[in-house]
């Protein structure tokens, strides 16, 4: 589809804002998840830089997929540097080795702790700004995606952040 504009994030976000409030009234809380693009440089700005600004934090968080990130090329530290307690979930998803981002391109999950990302250090700081979910994701898999998420989990449990 086209490309949004730095005024269709805006709307997008006041979006999230009336769904963030049926959500609370209902018991339950609504985060967002990015992908790539809203970590793209996009007519001067970052677009997630506009959602975080126009969503009514009280009401609702950001779920960092640390591999989005990393594929647009942006640092997931100084983001949660950036927004402290804005995200209260993340997506640790590991991005094959040897292999240079680029937008569009295809998956390259790979088995967390096998890839490129370090987690230790990004962890580590995403709990002392303020992150209280982890949960371990891959979406390409060289082999029975059981023994995969098995693999990745362990790494986790072997991580001290």
């Amino acid at each position: 589809g086209k490309q949004k504009t730095t005024d269709d994030y805006k709307r997008i976000a006041d979006e999230f804002n009336i769904a963030a409030e049926t959500c609370r009234k209902n018991g339950i809380r609504f985060a967002y998840h990015n992908h790539d693009y809203s970590f793209r440089l996009q007519d001067g700005r970052y677009p997630q830089d506009i959602l975080m600004q126009n969503a009514n934090h009280a009401n609702m968080d950001f779920e960092m997929d640390i591999y989005w990130v990393v594929s647009a090329e942006q640092d997931p530290v100084t983001w949660l540097k950036k927004y402290p307690n804005r995200f209260q979930l993340c997506h640790v998803k590991d991005r094959k080795k040897g292999v240079a981002p680029k937008p569009g391109e295809p998956n390259l999950s790979c088995i967390v702790g096998t890839g490129s990302i370090d987690f230790a250090s990004i962890l580590k700081e995403a709990k002392k700004h303020g992150m209280k979910h982890y949960i371990l994701e891959q979406e390409a898999y060289e082999k029975a995606p059981i023994e995969c998420v098995k693999e990745g989990a362990d790494y986790l449990t072997s991580l001290k952040f």
